[in-house]
């Protein structure tokens, strides 16, 4: 059969269609036969060459990747006293002073809970005190500010 010489229909078994694994693996056979060479069809055709089944290998896992879990150390600063203040301000220039002040106390960890607290607005992503605050400002007083310029600025009507 390495032509396409017409099958007679008459010599086919009578049997049901095949099962669907059977009709795939079929599908998939004749796609591996339709990728080979001329020369390696006429060996497989002649016996000289061998189509083999191989199992395929089961997947190796993937590692398992251990997170440390965050450890909450109590740090003595009241997280929700400090963002009800922190809300309270009104300008960028209040709210970095209030940070100023209690920059002893509200370390880098005590910063990142503030500015999860504070919400969505504020980045609690920053490695050092520098950019917490800076966040936390921008976050908070900076975005009510440039919120009231934007919905009051140049696009209010007279």
């Amino acid at each position: 059969m390495m032509g396409h010489e017409p099958i007679d229909v008459e010599s086919l078994p009578s049997s049901p269609l095949p099962s669907q694994p059977l009709a795939i693996a079929l599908q998939k056979a004749v796609a591996l036969l339709e990728s080979l060479s001329r020369e390696q069809l006429e060996a497989i055709a002649s016996g000289a060459g061998k189509l083999v089944y191989q199992p395929a290998t089961a997947p190796t896992p993937a590692p398992t990747v251990r997170r440390r879990e965050a450890v909450q150390r109590p740090s003595g600063v009241d997280i929700e006293a400090a963002v009800a203040d922190i809300n309270r301000f009104a300008t960028p220039g209040e709210v970095s002073d209030y940070l100023q002040k209690r920059g002893v106390e509200f370390t880098v960890p005590v910063l990142k809970e503030i500015a999860r607290a504070l919400g969505p607005t504020v980045n609690s992503t920053g490695r050092t005190k520098t950019q917490l605050r800076r966040d936390i400002i921008e976050g908070t007083a900076g975005f009510r500010v440039r919120s009231a310029a934007m919905s009051g600025g140049a696009w209010s009507k007279p």
